[in-house]
């Protein structure tokens, strides 16, 4: 047994001598919290699962969403089959069950505080829940218009935020109530929202893409960021940086990526490991301090399936300007142009939806029925249909230029397409075009399986461990093998690395894994599968229960 091996073993979580040198008084010895992290993640097994008695109650479908409440005393489940499964996590026991919390698939559930949470449904709606009385939920919030995939809460501003497929991320006042329901207000929109996150402060959102973009939204206000946000396409914006050909209605909004910007500051991340050209990044998770953003994608034609780590802490401020092509500026008379061509209204079949800055943008007002049918009517909601058609005709040019690369390159004889394209450099002069700056840090490649899944990854309370499901079962991925922190790991010149794995649990399920969830409080982790198991783990020494 090596030095490290020893030094393990005496400050594990189950070895009498911690504690006995913590009643001693003894200083703890560096890196005895990676040591006792360690003992106590490598040895979670499972030790307890529930499923629905199909027999006295109705089937629970899938289960898409695990999550504590924030003192760790409830659990609850999402279920495919519309209902809400409430449990005491300690007793593994159900203590209550929504059977028609919605009339679709439950995807989503957020605490708000210790009694009331939020959940969110392929209905289109979000519903507010008191844990007090679940006989009916407090209120339905009705403004999306496709399946809402996202629920954050922003302690800040105290404003509930939404998103779903419809590429729309709402804000809701639930202290400000009307004759109709509460007033919510459209910050921002594109028609390839994924997911969106809020970090632990509310500082920063973060969005994902189904085109393989990661966007941070740093120094977030959200009472001005329609204002500021407003007419801003990512998409368009990512053409250009992919064509490195100027689009003016794309480079008006380069100021939104000013390092210099106080509030609302726009970062795109789109650097993946070899081998993943990401395209649809579908979970999104963000590290319990705030400091980084977990992920997980499918690659170009569903070729591999990866998760990764990316750093979102802004990085020190300095006067230099950010990065930009080191080319000369375009000559006088070009930059007259470009300034000519913004004047000019854009043709009416390429932008007829192309936002102008004298839109109007979308007022706050009540979640009713009635409003909701109005909006769909007026000329807003028009307009609306027309961004969507003309990003989505931005998104399969996007496309159409990656099937090209595709096409003219040949495949490696690992199978993989290189990454990098030599693109034409024959122009006189090059426009100023901001390019992404790399924030890999960490990734691994996963199975793939179980296709048109959402496989929601979690990470540990204190943010060291990340439990990732993993076919019929789950995998606990750490950055090293000691189980360290992030700050206490010094990145060097080689790049992102490969997570490491120090636990799995497989075949516990029957069916794929596709939510994973830790306690906050206590060492728990507990999963849930497709055909409505779910199955708890908490760190065991002795042999294995299953």
């Amino acid at each position: 047994m090596g030095n490290r091996d020893i030094f393990n073993s005496r400050n594990s979580a189950f070895s009498p001598h911690r504690l006995r040198d913590w009643e001693m008084g003894f200083q703890k010895p560096i890196g005895a919290d990676d040591a006792m992290a360690k003992s106590l993640y490598c040895g979670m097994k499972p030790i307890a699962s529930w499923e629905s008695d199909n027999t006295r109650t109705p089937p629970t479908g899938g289960v898409f969403n695990l999550e504590f409440s924030p003192d760790g005393s409830l659990l609850v489940a999402a279920c495919e089959k519309k209902s809400l499964q409430i449990f005491d996590p300690l007793t593994h026991q159900r203590t209550h069950c929504v059977t028609e919390a919605h009339s679709d698939c439950v995807n989503c559930v957020k605490f708000l505080d210790a009694r009331m949470f939020a959940t969110c449904s392929d209905d289109t709606t979000v519903a507010l829940w008191d844990v007090r009385n679940m006989k009916k939920k407090i209120r339905s919030l009705l403004g999306h218009l496709r399946w809402v995939k996202s629920i954050e809460f922003s302690v800040k501003d105290k404003l509930l935020v939404t998103s779903g497929l419809d590429g729309s991320i709402y804000t809701w006042d639930i202290n400000s109530y009307t004759e109709c329901n509460l007033v919510y207000q459209r910050v921002f929109h594109t028609s390839s929202l994924m997911r969106c996150r809020l970090s632990p402060d509310a500082r920063k959102m973060v969005l994902c893409t189904t085109g393989g973009l990661i966007i941070i939204i740093h120094d977030l206000n959200l009472s001005t960021l329609a204002q500021d946000l407003h007419g801003f396409k990512p998409n368009l914006y990512k053409l250009m940086q992919m064509s490195k050909q100027l689009i003016p209605i794309a480079a008006m909004y380069d100021h939104l990526f000013d390092s210099t910007r106080k509030e609302n500051r726009i970062e795109f991340v789109s650097d993946f490991p070899d081998g993943n050209d990401a395209e649809v990044i579908s979970a999104l998770q963000i590290h319990p301090q705030g400091w980084s953003a977990l992920s997980r994608n499918l690659s170009h034609e569903d070729r591999s399936e990866w998760t990764c780590i990316h750093d979102i802490q802004p990085e020190d401020a300095c006067p230099t300007k950010p990065t930009r092509d080191t080319s000369a500026p375009p000559p006088r008379r070009n930059m007259r142009r470009f300034r000519l061509h913004l004047r000019l209204r854009p043709s009416r079949t390429e932008t007829a939806a192309a936002p102008s800055e004298a839109d109007p943008e979308p007022e706050p007002g009540p979640s009713g029925a009635a409003a909701s049918a109005t909006s769909r009517l007026s000329p807003q909601g028009l307009s609306s249909i027309q961004n969507d058609l003309w990003e989505a005709s931005i998104t399969v040019k996007q496309n159409r230029m990656l099937q090209d690369i595709y096409s003219s390159t040949t495949p490696s004889t690992s199978g993989h397409y290189p990454r990098e394209v030599i693109i034409d450099k024959c122009v006189s002069s090059k426009p100023f075009i901001r390019q992404n700056k790399d924030r890999l840090l960490y990734y691994i490649e996963e199975t793939n399986e179980g296709r048109g899944f959402i496989k929601e990854l979690c990470y540990s309370a204190d943010g060291r461990i990340v439990c990732s499901p993993f076919g019929c079962g789950m995998r606990l991925l750490a950055l090293n093998q000691q189980c360290s922190e992030l700050p206490h790991l010094v990145q060097d010149s080689s790049g992102p690395r490969v997570m490491t794995e120090v636990g799995q649990s497989l075949g516990i399920h029957q069916d794929l894994v596709v939510s994973s969830r830790f306690s906050p409080r206590y060492h728990m982790l507990v999963t849930g599968c497709l055909d409505g198991k779910i199955v708890w783990y908490q760190p065991y020494s002795g042999e294995d229960l299953y």
